[in-house]
């Protein structure tokens, strides 16, 4: 039906082509019926002529006319009725859909565009063809009328006379009646159909005769059809189907329908007003004519004549009539049965003599008598208003409107101007056509004649574009005519004639834009069809601008509009088609709103065309993540997925037995973890499981490797070394782990998975478990040997019936909007293979639906586990070993509000809940010094401090073997055997003592014990202790040594300033501190004395402090090695007080570690040694009175203390002396004792000064004064030195007077020292007493500290100065 393919030109052409009538008689229909045809519809395809006729034109040239096309109709003929006319538009619309499509590439993007059009030009003619022929222009009225007989007549002549009657009463009916005739000089031509298969030839040559002889030769035709015999092939082709236009209530038998030819009187023009400018519209006067209602009109729209057309063409609602996309029951039908090849010819000769020796010296001779006509009666009006508005009026076209009186007889020279153009134009001459509309439409703009002038400019505007001559200003010509039809005549249907025809015409000239405009301009709402056709082509006139100019987003968006109008249509094929090609654009725009609204439009039309896939596919996309669709929006959309993919499932086979994948809610793949741990210890009483790992735990790197290194000292007390390639357990798989879990069977498996919901609406999933596949392993006879999976069961709705695998199904989970939600599940494998977790499996509901419980939509749908980048995902490829011993451990309960420093003792136990039993049973600790476990095999807590403190470092051949005993020594601290086996169904028990501090508040502890598998030979258990620190005691230690003289012999001693602090500051709680008893442990030192207040045993309530001072002596013998001596005095007489340091709890707290686990300890270098000179560890034990709570607590302080700098507690460093302190006895030494400024052989010893301070002396009687001194020498290291008192350096000479020695003197170290003084040798912590006298020549002041200096030379050592002052030694020498 749809001639694609021709150019504007053959289209424009063809759309004004003469029409003839045909007037026939009854047994002229019956002849033709034998075919299925009517005789317009056998003359129809060969009513084009391929040959170039001529006439003279009157000026006497001659003109060529070439491919004219007649059009045949029968004389009877009437627009279709509204409803059918609708139908046939909408049928050219559906019948000629077509998916082929082009690339084209614009901007670099490249788009799909139909290669053609094909209903669009199906619709347009179907358009044209049903327009109502007005008396406006005169393309569309008979030219001339064959009148047609049959020899099966007895009477010819009779039956042309009675035809002639009929043509005699159509020509004269009354307006507005059809037919309407060109002109009142009709060419009348007579045409004898031959029946050669029923009548002879001398019959019809008879009859043929007696016709031309009755109306003459020139006017008489004979036909002969029907020849067709049983020899004769068939024809070629069906010539005649592309022409068949019959209504659904025709398609009956042809022949009834033709047996009647109402008669409708003819109106030229209607005796009413011109709705021109000026005129009202509401009081608008028209004389309605049921009979003369336009096709396209609605059905409440009146159409009474050309000059009366009403403002609507049809209505959207009623224009969606029967498009049910099923071809009409006449295509099916065999037409021209009864012809054959020669009839087909004398058809054609026949059309070709009718128009070139009748039809064309008939309009010869009409353009003379119209040229002859217009020539004498040119200017002239043919009314007095007309011819007042020539000379006054002045007013332009447009929405203005002015009143039109203006009534024009049928052959007024105006309208015969008219006449001659249209004949000029169907005969192809378009520059003589250009013309004479040019004058026309002069005439009728001068009459006000809009309707008229509106048609002149339209056809002056074609004539000029057909002739190559198209400009600007021709162009304008149909924009004014399009706006005239619209604004001033309200006659939609003329403008959108207009507008089609002026597209081609612009699209020719590569005006797209001005196309589009005039395309878009012509949509409204009362023609959804009309408007989506318009659209479409506006949108396609957008991309067919030059490259650089082509506009895709408005081709997309009038794509959208174009869409949604063949929605409205009822034509879905072609709304999916549009708003697929729309898509193509936003695809990749970034405009989500637009985006989510045409896959929204797609899915629906989709459904709508029971494309099911293809529905779910684009219904799922606006559910896509970062939505900015309202809430209710995004219910609808997930409202009509579900919809859809119910539809989907009914008819889709492969999901019988596996689900679908939905597109809610969303994995959170890198959250996905998986925990083998074993089963949790049932709740107990007074007990607490351990900690272990949780599904919780976020990953911490820090943490992370913090167990591994106390995995690694648990490797290596156990098994003796730590593997080359150590890789630390895992229990807990996360997406950084790239290892298999390994669980042994029967114990659950706890996997975790993050769901988030993107939407801003909730989610209810129902029915929810993991899907699984589960292949045996070889080594398992009980097992089956084929592969269980579980999804096939879960679709179908029953319940898998197996002993393999125990999963877990939650009933319900809620996602609200826009968040995330953590589902665990549980699952216990019961047989040794490899099991696969690959999906979950849910329904899924939309809570939006709540209010209408019983209408809700559900769907059952999985969301893949292992899809895309995650297929090589091992967290979800699980490794099922055969039984295990499996360990739990549970604690005795503790308050986690602790203070720092505080020991408290809890009972832990083993349990083995596997089937295997377990052996070698290790307990790793972070804080040796904090967490202490209670077993027989404990070591001496002594032994430990030595090698920490005291043992001299050891020498090694190389580094590598240093570091290898270090780290022993450091995997032993921290490592303990807990028990050699436990049964299974046994348990072990032991003593853990704790004592957190400050900087420690998580105390960790992990388990190890071997299980014999070789898959897994051991297992490991974490447990973490949370405490809440807070530090309640401070204490601050001053060390001073000095010489105290004991039983006549000198020796040193240490003074230890303690001062404790109650540093609890909690205003909800009062804790007062009890000082129970200070402990020295030391290979050097012992306490000896305690000097304190009276009230010492008094508890220090919050920021009081207490100051006590500590006496002790060198202890001279040496101590065997490995052995740590320890004292101890008592502060309080609490029975408290009375335990020793070595017995437990205290015995197990003696040592402070400040280096971090994770960082392997230096090995001692060779030259290294313990200078310190004190090197004693001191533990002050104290107790808390809580006073609200009404208990008591015990805690420990251990401080370290290495040389004579102040030690604090709570800053935990050394701080050194910079202000002086409280002088404890007159004969301290005031050397400067500051090791970070000074090197340590500074204070290798120490002396004391014995003399008279107060001597009086007559200087008068004797010169001299000399004054006895005794220097007391102390060697505080432990090796032997040589000691020189240099008599000749004095200090201090200006403001104290100068002394001077008396006695022998030795020279310095060196033979040519000039130096004078006492050398003195000493061995190790050795004492003496140097005798010398002192001599003062007057009375004064002397300091005799600043009168010598002391050098110290060691053993192996250069000599070196160093010069002591004791400020404290004063003489004072007065005159008798």
């Amino acid at each position: 039906m749809a001639r694609a393919g021709k150019t504007a030109q053959e289209f424009i052409q063809c759309s004004f082509s003469p029409i003839v009538a045909v007037l026939c008689s009854q047994k002229v229909d019956n002849v033709v019926a034998k075919n299925n045809l009517s005789f317009t519809e056998l003359l129809q395809p060969f009513a084009c002529m391929d040959w170039e006729g001529q006439f003279r034109e009157p000026g006497g040239s001659i003109c060529s006319v070439k491919n004219w096309k007649l059009v045949i109709r029968d004389v009877t003929w009437k627009p279709l009725q509204p409803t059918e006319a609708r139908r046939q538009l909408n049928n050219a619309v559906l019948h000629n859909y077509n998916e082929k499509t082009v690339v084209v590439e614009i901007d670099g993007r490249k788009f799909d565009i139909p290669q053609s059009t094909p209903w669009f030009d199906a619709w347009r003619e179907a358009y044209l063809d049903v327009q109502f022929p007005s008396d406006h222009e005169f393309t569309k009225h008979f030219l001339s009328c064959i009148i047609v007989g049959t020899t099966h007549d007895d009477n010819i002549i009779d039956t042309y006379n009675s035809l002639n009657q009929q043509y005699a009463q159509l020509q004269n009916v009354t307006p507005p009646k059809l037919p309407k005739w060109f002109n009142n000089e009709i060419l009348k031509s007579y045409l004898l159909l031959h029946d050669v298969s029923s009548v002879t030839k001398e019959k019809a040559d008879a009859a043929f005769e007696t016709l031309k002889q009755t109306f003459g030769a020139s006017n008489c035709f004979m036909l002969s059809i029907n020849s067709k015999t049983t020899v004769d092939s068939c024809l070629p082709s069906d010539y005649w189907t592309p022409f068949i236009k019959r209504a659904s209530d025709t398609i009956t038998d042809i022949s009834s329908s033709l047996t009647s030819t109402p008669l409708e009187p003819q109106n030229t023009f209607p005796p009413a007003n011109v709705c021109g400018p000026g005129a009202d519209p509401n009081t608008l006067s028209v004389s309605i004519n049921p009979e003369t209602i336009h096709p396209l009109t609605a059905d409440n729209d009146i159409y009474d004549n050309a000059n009366s057309l009403q403002t609507h063409s049809f209505s959207g609602s009623s224009e969606s009539v029967s498009v049910s996309g099923k071809a009409l029951d006449f295509l099916t039908e065999i037409h021209g049965a009864a012809l054959n090849a020669s009839d087909i010819e004398e058809i054609k000769r026949f059309m070709q003599e009718y128009a070139s020796k009748a039809l064309l010296p008939h309009v010869e001779k009409l353009i003379a008598q119209l040229s002859e006509g217009v020539a004498t009666k040119k200017g002239v009006s043919r009314s007095l208003i007309s011819a007042t508005k020539r000379w006054f009026n002045t007013g332009k076209t447009g929405n203005t409107t002015v009143n039109n009186t203006v009534i024009y007889s049928s052959d007024c020279p105006e309208l015969q101007l008219r006449r001659l153009g249209d004949l000029w134009f169907m005969c192809g001459q378009w520059l003589r056509a250009f013309d004479t509309y040019h004058t026309a439409k002069r005439e009728f703009y001068a009459d006000s004649a809009w309707l008229c002038y509106a048609g002149a400019l339209e056809m002056a505007a074609i004539s000029a574009f057909m002739a190559g001559e198209a400009t600007r200003k021709t162009h304008g010509y149909m924009e004014e005519s399009i706006v005239t039809y619209l604004n001033t005549c309200r006659m939609v249907q003329y403008a959108v004639r207009a507008t089609l025809l002026s597209v081609l015409c612009l699209k020719s000239s590569g005006l797209h834009g001005e196309a589009a405009k005039q395309l878009i301009r012509m949509t409204s709402e009362d023609s959804d069809l009309r408007s989506a056709m318009l659209l479409e082509q506006a949108a396609l006139c957008f991309l067919s601008g030059p490259g650089h100019k082509a506009m895709c987003r408005k081709y997309a968006f009038h794509m959208v509009l174009a869409g949604h109008r063949f929605s409205k249509a009822g034509q879905k094929k072609h709304a999916y088609r549009c708003y697929k090609q729309a898509y193509e654009v936003y695809a990749e725009s970034g405009w989500r709103l637009a985006t989510d609204h045409v896959q929204f439009a797609l899915g629906r039309l989709a459904g709508a065309l029971r494309l099911a896939r293809e529905a779910v596919c684009w219904l799922r996309a606006p559910l896509a993540p970062h939505s900015l669709q309202p809430a209710p929006q995004q219910t609808a959309f997930l409202h009509e997925y579900m919809l859809a993919h119910q539809q989907w499932l009914e008819g889709a086979e492969d999901y019988k037995d596996r689900l679908p994948a939905l597109p809610l809610p969303l994995l959170e793949t890198e959250a996905t973890t998986v925990l083998c741990i074993g089963p949790a210890p049932l709740s107990s009483p007074s007990r607490v499981p351990a900690t272990s790992l949780s599904l919780n735990d976020e990953a911490r790197p820090h943490e992370d490797q913090y167990w591994h290194k106390l995995e690694e000292m648990l490797l290596q007390v156990a098994q003796g070394s730590v593997p080359m390639i150590f890789k630390p357990t895992i229990d807990l798989y996360t997406e950084k782990t790239d290892t298999n879990p390994i669980v042994p069977q029967g114990e659950p498996i706890q996997v975790s998975i993050t769901l988030r919901n993107p939407l801003k609406i909730s989610l209810v999933l129902k029915d929810v478990e993991l899907l699984w596949k589960f292949v045996s392993s070889a080594d398992d006879p009980e097992a089956p040997k084929e592969i269980l999976n579980n999804e096939p069961t879960v679709a179908t709705g029953n319940v898998l019936d197996t002993n393999v695998i125990y999963g877990q199904k939650i009933k319900s989970v809620l996602l609200e909007g826009d968040c995330k939600k953590v589902v665990t599940f549980s699952l216990t494998p019961l047989r040794v293979g490899q099991l696969c977790v690959h999906a979950l499996a849910y329904k899924l509901f939309n809570v939006g639906e709540r209010d209408n419980e019983t209408g809700n939509v559900m769907i059952s749908g999985k969301l893949d586990l292992l899809s895309g980048v995650n297929n090589a995902d091992k967290r979800l490829q699980i490794s099922v070993i055969s039984h295990a011993p499996c360990l739990q451990m549970t604690f005795s309960e503790t308050d986690p509000e602790v203070l720092s420093g505080e020991m408290r003792t809890i009972d832990v136990e083993f349990r083995n809940v596997g089937p295997i039993d377990m052996r070698n049973v290790y307990v790793a600790v972070s804080h040796p010094d904090c967490v202490s476990l209670v077993t027989d095999q404990a070591p001496d807590d002594f032994k430990a401090l030595y090698e920490e403190k005291f043992r001299e470092p050891l020498t090694y051949a190389d580094e590598r073997a240093g570091r290898a005993v270090a780290w022993r020594t450091l995997a032993a601290r921290h490592a303990v055997m807990a028990a050699t086996a436990v049964p299974s169904g046994g348990h072990a028990r032991a003593q853990l003592l704790l004592r957190p501090r400050l900087f420690a508040p998580r105390l960790c502890l992990l388990v190890y014990y071997e299980t014999g598998a070789p898959a897994r030979p051991y297992r490991l258990l974490r447990h973490v202790f949370h405490f809440k620190v807070t530090e309640a005691v401070e204490v601050s230690i001053t060390p001073r040594r000095s010489l105290r003289t004991v039983e006549n012999i000198t020796r040193e001693n240490l003074n230890l300033a303690v001062e404790i602090k109650n540093v609890f500051n909690d205003t909800d709680e009062d804790v007062s501190i009890e000082i129970l008893e200070a402990s020295l442990l030391s290979r050097q030192w012992q306490l000896t004395d305690l000097t304190a207040a009276r009230n010492k045993d008094d508890h220090l309530m919050s920021h009081e402090r207490l100051h006590l001072i500590f006496k002790g002596l060198r202890i001279l013998e040496t101590l065997p090695e490995g052995k740590i001596d320890y004292s101890r005095l008592k502060v309080s007489s609490s029975p408290a007080a009375n335990d020793d340091i070595n017995v437990t709890p205290y015995s197990k707290f003696i040592v402070e570690y400040k280096s971090s686990l994770t960082d392997l300890p230096e090995p001692l270098a060779k030259d290294k040694k313990n200078s310190g000179l004190i090197q004693s560890m001191f533990v002050l034990r104290w107790k808390a009175h809580y006073k609200s709570k009404g208990k008591t607590t015990i805690g420990q302080h251990c401080l370290w203390l290495n040389c004579f700098n102040k030690v604090e507690s709570r800053e935990r460093h050394h701080m050194p002396i910079d202000i002086p302190t409280l002088q404890l006895e007159d004969y301290d030494s005031k050397v400067e004792l500051n090791e970070t400024k000074k090197k340590n052989k500074d204070n290798v010893i120490t002396f004391r000064l014995e003399h008279s301070n107060n001597i009086i002396h007559n200087f008068n009687q004797r010169k001299l004064c000399l004054v006895p001194i005794t220097i007391n020498i102390v060697n505080c290291n432990g090796v032997p030195v040589q000691v020189f008192i240099d008599m000749t350096k004095q200090q201090n000479r200006e403001s104290y007077g100068v002394l001077g020695w008396a006695g022998a003197l030795n020279s310095g170290s060196e033979a040519e020292a000039k130096e004078l003084g006492v050398s003195v040798s000493l061995e190790k912590f050795e004492s003496r007493k140097v005798e010398v006298r002192a001599v003062c020549a007057a009375p004064g002041t002397y300091l005799v500290g600043s009168a010598f200096a002391v050098s110290i030379c060691q053993e192996n050592d250069q000599h070196s100065m160093a010069h002591c002052v004791n400020n404290t030694s004063l003489l004072i020498v007065q005159q008798a």
